[in-house]
Order: structure tokens, then C-alpha cells, then sequence
């Protein structure tokens, strides 16, 4: 009987896939608009990024319950960086980090230009290095954790899709990641644009997972179909 809850609870939380489908395709829309419209809303990638990771966050935060049980599914890792990730989007959305660097550049600005003996400009590195330091690590533990569990991908068929989603959306994290860190000390001016184009992508990405959940919930019915017919 137990057994049995937990099984209908777990696959009514994943059939929240048109959750992720929403997310996608709304952030899919917001870049055509930007592209369509020369530019317009691109000043504001900053909440843009912090909202994708505020809703990317919530849906991996509903994700991670529906494999309580699930050995390979890892559901706990899964729940912190959901969490990590509602956070994240909290603090580029609050304008705290903004706040922050403020103080920051305030206090070092003055010991740095005593120093050199000149003015320099600081504003936007903070801002840059979480960013391009949480998608480095967040790309990190996406790719190693899919490598680390590949057994659990091949004993269980219905993830296979998802994880290798998983294992792409990680390297692009971490190849964003590294690119938004070295333009604090390469090119500035362009950050927007990178921002721009990570959030096009992940918007597929996320419609693709979309499905990909989708496909592995029909396969599960199936199996389980199956194994009450014999």
C-alpha cells in the first residue's frame, strides 16, 4: 500500500513536465523578441538570467521528490542545487549582489587607486564572477555525477534521455561559465550578449528536458502495465 503511494506520488510529480515545457518556451520567446526587436530588453539580461534561475530552480526543486527511492536518481543532489539555483535567482532579482559590489568597489576602489595612482573602474566583476563561478561549478557536478552514476543509466532505460540532457546542459554550463569569468579581465563590454546567448540555449535545453521527462513517464507506465499483465 505504501508502495504503491509513493509510486502514483512520485509520477504525478513528474508528469510536471509542461512545467519545464512553460519555462522554455517563454525564455524561447523572450530572445526571438530581442533578436526581432533590435535589441530591446537586452539592458535587463541581468533579471532575465535571475528569473530563469528563480523558475529553473522551483521545477528542479518539484524534479528532485518525484525519485525519492530511486538509488541511481540521486534526488538529494537534485534538491540542493534546485535550492541553490531558487537562491541564485533570488540574489540577481533582489539586486543584493548589485548593493554588495557597491560597497566593495567603494572600499577597494580607494585603496587600489592610492596604489596605482589612478582611477579604475570595478563596476560589473562581482556580478560576473558569481555568475561564471556558480555555472562552472553547477556544469561540473552535472557533467561528473552523470559520469560517476553511468551504471544507473544503463540498468534504468526511462533515464537514459534525461541524463544525457543533463550531461549537455552541464558542459554548457561550464563552458559559459568559464567564458563569463575570463571576460572580467577580457572583454566586458560583451557580457550581455553572452548572457543573451546562454539563455537561448538553455531555453531549448530545457524544452528538450521537457519531453525527455514526458518520454520516460510513458515508458514507466508501460513497464509497469506490463509487469501486472504477467
Amino acid at each position: 500500500m505504501y508502495k504503491e503511494l509513493t509510486a502514483k506520488i512520485r509520477i504525478s510529480l513528474k508528469e510536471q513536465w509542461f512545467y519545464h515545457m512553460i519555462v522554455g518556451i517563454f525564455f524561447l520567446l523572450y530572445t526571438a523578441i530581442v533578436i526581432l526587436g533590435n535589441g530591446i530588453f537586452l539592458d535587463n539580461i541581468i533579471k532575465i538570467l535571475g528569473f530563469l534561475f528563480l523558475l529553473t530552480g522551483i521545477g528542479n526543486l518539484i524534479y528532485s521528490f518525484s525519485g525519492i527511492g530511486e538509488r541511481e536518481f540521486h534526488w538529494g543532489e537534485i534538491f540542493f542545487w534546485g535550492l541553490f539555483e531558487v537562491f541564485s535567482g533570488w540574489v540577481l532579482l533582489s539586486n543584493k549582489i548589485l548593493e554588495i559590489e557597491q560597497e566593495l568597489i567603494e572600499e577597494v576602489s580607494l585603496v587600489v587607486e592610492k596604489v596605482v595612482a589612478s582611477k579604475i573602474e570595478l563596476r560589473g566583476y562581482l556580478v560576473m564572477f558569481y555568475i561564471g563561478t556558480f555555472l562552472t561549478f553547477r556544469g561540473i557536478n552535472h557533467i561528473v555525477m552523470t559520469i560517476y552514476n553511468n551504471e544507473g543509466i544503463l540498468q534504468n532505460k526511462t533515464l537514459v534521455m534525461v541524463k544525457r540532457i543533463l550531461v549537455f546542459d552541464g558542459f554548457v554550463d561550464l563552458i559559459f561559465g568559464i567564458v563569463v569569468t575570463l571576460m572580467m579581465y577580457l572583454n566586458q563590454s560583451s557580457f550581455p550578449y553572452v548572457i543573451f546567448i546562454y539563455v537561448f540555449i538553455t531555453s531549448i535545453t530545457t524544452i528538450l528536458f521537457s519531453f525527455a521527462s514526458k518520454y520516460s513517464i510513458k515508458i514507466e507506465k508501460d513497464i509497469s502495465i506490463e509487469k501486472e499483465t504477467t
